[in-house]
């Protein structure tokens, strides 16, 4: 594990992660889990607030620079309430079915990101079903209408998952429960 990771983590540390895929973007926020294969990281946007939390290969991190905020970013965020950031719940990083399978279990949409297939897209849905290697997802579109059928993806593709953010929810808001298929 990279100690520059379990660093930002032990000391709540403000850092940006820059991974080595092609036009991949770098994150802004704190390491709140770690393990050998996934990171947790709360992303902080460009208003200062918490907004939702990736899940990133940890094998892809190539940069981890701590952002100087004088705890500007840290103060911001308590007087929001929402310092210090913390890990949801019973999100397990052991590995990429357990990962997805947890986050799925508390948050009604995941972010599917591809970069080094699909860099300029992301897949937002709902999961629907985990095999030894794919999941499928229900997907919504950005104008909150569900898909008529669930897509498979590969997990080895899978280079980052997105929830809790507010895209999501206002998107979860707006389409609600999927349709039976």
């Amino acid at each position: 594990m990279d100690f520059r990771l379990d660093r930002a983590l032990r000391e709540r540390r403000l850092v940006r992660l820059r991974r080595g895929i092609a036009r991949a973007d770098t994150l802004d926020g704190y390491v709140v889990m770690l393990a050998d294969s996934w990171l947790l990281m709360a992303v902080v946007d460009d208003g200062i607030r918490l907004n939702g939390f990736a899940a990133l290969r940890s094998a892809d991190v190539v940069a981890v620079k701590s952002r100087p905020t004088g705890g500007f970013v840290g103060k911001a965020l308590a007087l929001q309430g929402t310092w210090p950031p913390t890990a949801p719940p019973n999100v397990d990083l052991t590995e990429i079915r357990k990962l997805v399978a947890s986050v799925a279990e508390h948050f009604s949409l995941i972010t599917l990101h591809l970069e080094r297939s699909t860099p300029d897209a992301c897949f937002i849905g709902r999961l629907v079903g985990i095999r030894k290697r794919a999941i499928g997802i229900r997907e919504v579109s950005p104008q909150a209408t569900w898909d008529p059928r669930p897509t498979k993806w590969r997990l080895r593709k899978i280079t980052r998952i997105d929830f809790g953010g507010a895209y999501e929810n206002a998107l979860y808001a707006v389409a609600g429960d999927p349709p039976p298929c």
